[in-house]
């Protein structure tokens, strides 16, 4: 009896949560063989990342390191709020746009 009440509510609260699905704008992915990446999208909703990252060679020039750096963009609170960001050998840093 426990489990259809929790169901029954569970099925109500769905239908009173209202959504609203989003479409993918564009979609953008490239790689080569040294390493280098840059991938991207964006939603209808302006929502969206992007993302791009290489290979450096670290200080003693026996390995390498990935170092990255992008942005992404979300909404807060009915804002679209962007924040960019980078990692790298001084760890991760992100600041708002």
């Amino acid at each position: 009896m426990k489990f259809v009440l929790v169901f029954v509510i569970g099925c109500i609260m769905l239908n009173l949560i209202e959504c609203n699905p989003v479409e993918l704008v564009s979609l953008t992915n490239k790689r080569d063989d040294s390493g280098q990446f840059l991938s991207r999208y964006k939603l209808d909703d302006g929502t969206g990342e992007e993302k791009m990252g290489k290979l450096q060679s670290n200080k003693n020039g026996e390995d390498a390191i990935l170092v990255q750096r992008g942005s992404y963009t979300t909404n807060v609170d009915g804002r679209l709020m962007t924040y960019n960001w980078i990692a790298d050998t001084r760890g991760f840093r992100i600041s708002k746009a």
